[in-house]
């Protein structure tokens, strides 16, 4: 599917596809907020974006948020603490995010999802790339299963020096007019519990951050397997945590690569039945 500016929408609209949103953490939805107005996905979230402990303010404002825009949120909106999540990566705990895709593929196939919006793999944030993953499994196997081919596009949640691995070729470029940038302004505002992210982005790479919204194709992976000149932002970014006294141990790709093999290995069978290469191939990152 072609589509570029305003045209996206319509092409979904036209097609009647079921189209899902799919991302790591409260507060995402800004980052696509006039795409998600125009289009009003079914709104998947992992995380209940708690900075620390277990507060759900974050994914309430979410909910508040979504619903606001015109969106659904979907029984997969706040899985789990992130603090649990990070000690599933951790832990290397295959089985939980194995059930994880289960979850998302009966609930693509339940609601006939043929168009999936999800987080991109920047190598930023593990969370981030692990729901990019979860999300093209999950796709690619209700493919399988019900015939009908399931698309799936990603957006960068990070831009500028913050992102850590290259963007697929655009697919679309959402038009956005003085108002639509207004009403994502006023959201910003209304919003404070879940706009820091977008607020630290801007701050990090000035107003693109607010101002532009792109869909991409998403790459192969093996695309981004290596050899990379540095570790992950998160790594780095935990070695200074710790440094700091914050966290007492560092979440590495060495944590994460047994949790993306398998993933992969569903993706390569997903697509192995439906005999078609409906999404890209999903390859693990070789260790740093």
């Amino acid at each position: 599917m072609e589509a570029s500016g305003v045209g996206a929408e319509a092409v979904l609209a036209d097609q009647g596809a079921t189209t899902a949103f799919v991302v790591a953490h409260p507060g995402h939805e800004l980052r696509l907020a006039t795409w998600i107005a125009r289009t009003r996905p079914l709104v998947f979230i992992l995380a209940k974006g708690a900075r620390a402990g277990r507060s759900e303010t974050r994914i309430q404002a979410s909910r508040l948020l979504v619903e606001a825009l015109g969106a659904t949120p979907s029984d997969l909106f706040g899985v789990a603490f992130d603090s649990e999540i990070y000690g599933w990566i951790m832990n290397r705990d295959v089985k939980v995010f194995s059930a994880l895709a289960d979850d998302l593929r009966e609930a693509f196939v339940a609601r006939r999802v043929e168009f999936v919006v999800t987080d991109a793999w920047q190598n930023y944030n593990p969370v981030h790339d692990l729901t990019h993953a979860l999300a093209r499994v999950a796709a690619a196997e209700a493919s399988a299963l019900t015939g009908r081919p399931v698309e799936v596009m990603d957006y960068p949640v990070v831009m500028g020096r913050l992102a850590h691995a290259p963007l697929g070729s655009e697919h679309s470029h959402i038009e956005q007019s003085s108002q639509d940038l207004a009403a994502k302004a006023r959201l910003i505002d209304d919003y404070p519990d879940v706009a820091d992210d977008v607020r630290a982005l801007d701050d990090a790479v000035g107003r693109e951050a607010v101002s532009r919204e792109t869909l991409h194709r998403p790459l192969n992976l093996e695309t981004l397997r290596g050899p990379l000149d540095e570790a992950p932002w998160y790594e780095r970014h935990g070695e200074e945590r710790v440094r700091a006294g914050v966290y007492s141990d560092v979440l590495r790709w060495s944590h994460m690569a047994p949790i993306v093999a398998m993933l992969a290995d569903r993706l390569s069978a997903a697509e192995s039945r439906s005999g078609s290469a409906v999404l890209p191939a999903l390859s693990p990152i070789a260790p740093l």
